[in-house]
């Protein structure tokens, strides 16, 4: 009966003497150890150990022979055995002393599959921890109660600290002191509730250096339950430089705007890449000059804060219709305004039509203005134009100006000053260059200072955009005649 039950225990058992003679065996040493029952009797014990462990055995067993000290009795241990075909392999050894009958018995637990089990534990582990140590962003595992359980390798290079000074604190030591007691009072509520406000998503705050400096980072909350636990794990991504990048492109931006509101974007995107030398000359430009007529006088009598307000109101209305038309504000000399068509070699294009819709467009500002009951009375505007050829450039190094020069801007010059209140007075190549879809009325002949006498007119109504886009868009009828440049003129 009790050879039955010891054949029936998961374990191999060895009985032996004082002399450690085996007295007896169970099944299941005959199953591990691959020797039978009959070669085990009478065998010293230490035909299943290694060679470098027998001796040390014998040893043992005859110093607790002659002192009673015991060493392994009563304990258990892990310790290497030999099977009948020389293979080793780590098992558990327990033993316990028979006082009466002078037998010692041990049990022994085969640990191989254990051991497998183990291993492949251990090496998913390292293979995880290299996965995430190989991540660029820092990750960090806590409990329910906020404390580190993992970090990886970014997060000691991020932070400054060392994963052992990591392991067991709170992780409020990455966050500023209220990002820190908000934190804990979230995931308490959230423990207690489930409300989520941050797992699954991700949001941009401060962290916290082991030196004390603050950064920006970006965190992405997630939980996970492992073995009946629940863990939250964090990546945190420094987003120092893109937050640099960002205002250095806002910056940058910013610049770019300031300078496109100086010059045209075309000189602008030169200068930018040649700041040196900027000079053009140009065959074909419209140029405007438009002053408020008796301004010296009207200003004597108002302060510099109603002067300046008075011009910023008429110069905004001019700077959107210079946006409106795509045309170049070359700049403003005290109440005179100077634009131009955008710069062009090109020779056929609509620069000066666009100019004298401008022109038209400025008088109805003036009317606006003048109708919203200006404090010191209404103004009135004198318009010059005149097409050309041009020189232009940007001059010095502070306070960038694209000027003009040439012939054409000193007679649109002309034409403004020897011009008539609410007119826009333009010269005969104007008139050539505008199209049909502008009314001239001639004025008659001037004498311009350095030019001698000159053709004038009044540029005095333009068609609609609709009625001129329905011109241009449709073809012809039969045997209608094409519409000849100029033939709307008055002379």
């Amino acid at each position: 009966m009790i050879h039955g039950i010891l054949d029936a225990s998961f374990h191999a058992l060895f009985v032996i003497n004082e002399q450690c003679i085996i007295q007896m065996v169970n099944a299941k040493s005959c199953e591990v150890f691959g020797w039978t029952n009959d070669e085990f009797i009478g065998k010293n014990i230490n035909m299943i150990m290694p060679d470098d462990m027998s001796t040390h055995h014998d040893e043992y067993v005859k110093h607790y022979l002659d002192t009673g000290v015991r060493k392994m009795i009563g304990t258990q241990r892990e310790v290497t055995a030999k099977r009948k075909d020389g293979s080793t392999f780590t098992c558990r050894l327990g033993l316990s002393e028979t006082k009466e009958s002078g037998l010692i018995c041990g049990f022994i637990r085969d640990l191989t599959s254990e051991k497998a089990a183990e291993a492949a534990i251990a090496h998913e582990q390292q293979l995880l921890t290299k996965i995430l140590d190989a991540s660029f962003d820092a990750l960090l595992v806590i409990d329910e109660r906020g404390i580190i359980q993992k970090v990886n390798a970014a997060a000691t290079t991020v932070f400054g600290w060392s994963e052992a000074e990591f392991l067991g604190n709170s992780i409020n030591i990455i966050m500023s002191v209220a990002e820190g007691k908000k934190h804990d009072i979230y995931l308490q509520r959230y423990c207690r509730t489930g409300h989520k406000k941050m797992i699954g998503k991700q949001r941009e705050l401060e962290a916290r250096k082991k030196d004390g400096s603050l950064f920006p980072c970006t965190i992405g909350l997630t939980e996970v339950h492992h073995m009946g636990s629940r863990k939250f794990v964090g990546f945190i991504k420094d987003v120092t430089v893109q937050k640099s990048l960002l205002i250095a492109e806002a910056e940058r931006q910013a610049s770019d705007n300031l300078l496109h509101n100086i010059l045209p974007e075309h000189i602008a995107h030169r200068l930018k890449q040649d700041p040196s030398h900027i000079a053009d000359h140009y065959d074909n430009t419209t140029i405007l000059f438009a002053d408020i007529v008796g301004f010296t006088d009207k200003t004597s009598r108002m302060s510099p804060h109603d002067i300046v307000s008075m011009l910023n109101d008429l110069f905004s209305r001019f700077d959107y219709l210079v946006g409106r038309y795509d045309l170049n504000k070359v700049k403003t000399i005290g109440d005179c305004y100077m634009a131009t068509s955008i710069p062009s070699d090109e020779l056929e294009h609509d620069g000066c039509a666009r100019v004298c819709r401008f022109a038209l467009d400025l008088l109805q500002a003036v009317k606006a203005f003048n109708d919203s009951g200006p404090r010191h009375g209404h103004v009135s505007l004198r318009v010059g134009i005149a097409t050309g050829q041009v020189v232009a450039g940007v001059l010095g190094t502070k306070r960038f100006l694209f000027d003009m020069w040439g012939d054409a801007v000193n007679v649109a010059a002309r034409m403004e000053q020897h011009g008539v209140p609410n007119q826009i007075q333009v010269t005969e190549k104007v008139v050539e260059n505008a199209g049909p879809e502008f009314t001239f009325e001639f004025r008659g002949t001037l004498n311009v200072k350095g030019k001698g006498p000159m053709g004038a007119y009044f540029l005095k109504s333009a068609k609609s955009v609709c009625a001129r886009l329905s011109v241009k868009e449709r073809a012809p009828a039969k045997n209608e005649p094409k519409p000849a440049r100029c033939q709307s003129a008055v002379i």
